[in-house]
């Protein structure tokens, strides 16, 4: 859950591209329903499938070829707002690997077609910068998920009654 911080090196990011990969998991999974989770309404984490973290981890690790692969997989399966900011990466991580061409030439034409913050993000995320794209930071008590912990003390309700009230 820890992810949007981007504190980790590069070799954890690797590791865990590596056991997603191991694991065989479907890549149109999503991951809040793998890892078991209610993530927020609004967020990132409502909609992210294991191929599009697939392509925030190979971001993450500068792997600008193998992170085109799997944003150009990503355009299949989600939202007009998520589709917008993954075209933008995928044109924009071209026009980083294309070395006949200088990118900021064409930032404002980017800008124009697909918005000032989608592009910020993108070009941020291709120069090093977080690749973790509308994800809501958070750490293992998950305290920024209400919808989580809702639940969580609704079963903790259901618990407490079903040992208050069973009967032997």
């Amino acid at each position: 859950m820890d992810l949007p911080h981007f504190h980790r090196d590069k070799e954890t990011y690797q590791e865990l591209l590596s056991e997603l990969d191991e694991q065989g998991i479907d890549d149109a999974t999503r991951v809040r329903e793998f890892i078991g989770i209610v993530a927020p309404a609004k967020s990132g984490w409502t909609t992210l499938r294991i191929g599009e973290l697939k392509s925030m981890l190979l971001l993450a690790i500068n792997d600008l070829g193998g992170a085109l692969d799997w944003a150009n997989w990503t355009l299949t399966v989600f939202t007009a707002e998520r589709a917008n900011y993954y075209r933008c990466l995928i044109n924009s991580i071209e026009l980083f690997l294309d070395k006949t061409r200088d990118p900021q030439q064409y930032r404002m034409v980017f800008d124009k077609m697909y918005g000032q913050s989608a592009v910020d993000f993108a070009w941020n995320a291709i120069q090093g910068g977080n690749p973790f794209y509308d994800l809501l930071a958070d750490d293992e008590n998950l305290t920024q998920f209400s919808a989580h912990q809702k639940l969580l003390a609704a079963y903790e309700k259901l618990q407490k009654a079903k040992r208050e009230n069973w009967c032997e």
